[in-house]
């Protein structure tokens, strides 16, 4: 249902959200006896048909039964954790095998052969060959075994006979032994090794960053050597997806000086310029505090946008005062200058970037809560960066300025004192 025709929980006073619903559920069904239920988003696996739970990891090693145990020690320190919720396993042990073991010492003090057991076994039991027909045009096999009556239960193979090497019968509980035990239906594998999947889901109140840390620390404490925890499914995308937000944030910062620096030809400048870019991540932080949202993806990519948003405060600030500045004014009296011109669009622009992302933070409509984090993060940005970088760009530019080069047109106004004296002067003869 919509969000406006959801009922009211009575503890918030808001309607009832997704989250709120899945755990009316998750108690409920739990309540069951003999049940465990496992709640799961399906919008998290997108269009894929994994599983798509925020924890999800494989566990790997050599040795099945060690694996096993690894993982299940692996899901109740995980639940322990109180970070992650509804754990499962695809780790099935279902239906039961009878394993025969032959008894040599008997087997031989009898006259049986081994491979006569295994012959007979899988004769009478499993069935072999003992023809053809053809009907319609199609061939098909005669297999022939016991009636099913007599092979269902383990204890008919107990009941079967085999023959010595002296043509007697001899019972096959004398010389064999069974043991009935649970198998796995099928044995997984990851890149050919031998995997148990977990999954879980986060607990309420909790990240995904805190979640993924804790299941790697309990592996490197419970995983004994060979064995390992591999991430996949949301997890491995969560991770993949903070690294390549990362490394974009750190390549448009290289780019943006690579461009600024072709712009104003000159080192320094770009660096008056980029010091917006720490006060802007500043403010997205603290809006994201004051506003109760977590750092996620869609904040992440937030600071991407205030990368290139914030910049044209001081873009416009630096380039205005060179401009003063080529007019023959010092630096102090070009930024005096500079600075009451360049309010007013800096002001403009940044109340007009404030309001377009006021309707996404006030999560307008249907699955719009995912938006507030950019939203939240892009207004705490530009706010506090606004504020800061119209007194920080300013006393940057003019103790920065010092370290860069003469211009031709301030060494000429320099010489243009001695210039006028030399031309005051009587020409000396030779």
């Amino acid at each position: 249902k919509d969000l406006k025709d959801r009922p009211i929980d009575p503890e918030t006073g808001e309607a009832i959200t997704q989250q709120d619903f899945m755990k009316v559920v998750r108690k409920a069904l739990n309540a069951i006896p003999q049940n465990r239920a496992v709640i799961q988003d399906l919008s998290q696996s997108g269009f894929t048909a994994q599983r798509g739970f925020p924890v999800e990891f494989t566990v790997r090693g050599p040795d099945w039964n060690l694996l096993a145990g690894s993982s299940k020690k692996m899901m109740e320190r995980m639940e322990a954790s109180g970070l992650m919720i509804d754990v499962d396993t695809d780790y099935k042990v279902g239906q039961p095998e009878v394993r025969v073991y032959p008894d040599r010492r008997a087997a031989s003090a009898r006259g049986v052969d081994v491979a006569a057991i295994g012959r007979t076994i899988n004769a009478l039991i499993g069935g072999v060959r003992a023809g053809q027909f053809t009907e319609g045009g199609r061939r098909y096999d005669i297999r022939t075994r016991l009636v099913p009556s007599e092979r269902s239960q383990p204890e008919d193979i107990t009941r079967l006979f085999v023959r010595n090497n002296r043509g007697e019968l001899i019972r096959l509980s004398e010389v064999v032994r069974i043991e009935q035990t649970p198998t796995l239906q099928a044995i997984t594998r990851r890149q050919r090794e031998r995997a148990i999947g977990l999954f879980a889901n986060i607990a309420p109140g909790k990240s995904q960053a805190e979640a993924l840390g804790e299941v790697q620390k309990i592996a490197k404490n419970v995983l004994p050597k060979g064995y390992r925890a591999v991430l996949g499914g949301g997890a491995k995308t969560f991770q993949e997806s903070f690294s390549s937000l990362a490394f974009a944030l750190w390549l448009g910062i290289i780019v943006a000086y690579m461009v600024l620096a072709s712009q104003f030809n000159s080192f320094l400048h770009p660096v008056t310029v980029l010091l917006a870019l720490p006060f802007s991540v500043t403010g997205a932080l603290i809006a994201l505090r004051i506003a109760d949202q977590s750092f996620n993806i869609y904040s992440m990519i937030g600071l991407i946008l205030l990368m290139g948003i914030v910049k044209k405060n001081s873009i416009l600030l630096v380039d205005f005062t060179n401009q003063v500045r080529a007019r023959g004014k010092e630096v102090r009296e070009a930024l005096l200058t500079a600075c009451p011109i360049r309010l007013r669009p800096i002001l403009m622009t940044s109340v007009s970037t404030i309001a377009a992302a006021v309707p996404p933070a006030l999560a307008l409509g249907p699955g719009a809560e995912t938006r507030i984090p950019m939203a939240v993060a892009v207004i705490g940005g530009v706010l506090v960066s606004t504020l800061l970088t119209l007194f920080v760009v300013p006393c940057a530019y003019s103790l920065l300025v010092r370290l860069e080069r003469r211009r031709p047109a301030d060494l000429l106004k320099d010489l243009q004192p001695l210039i006028e004296t030399h031309e005051t002067e009587p020409a000396v003869k030779a």
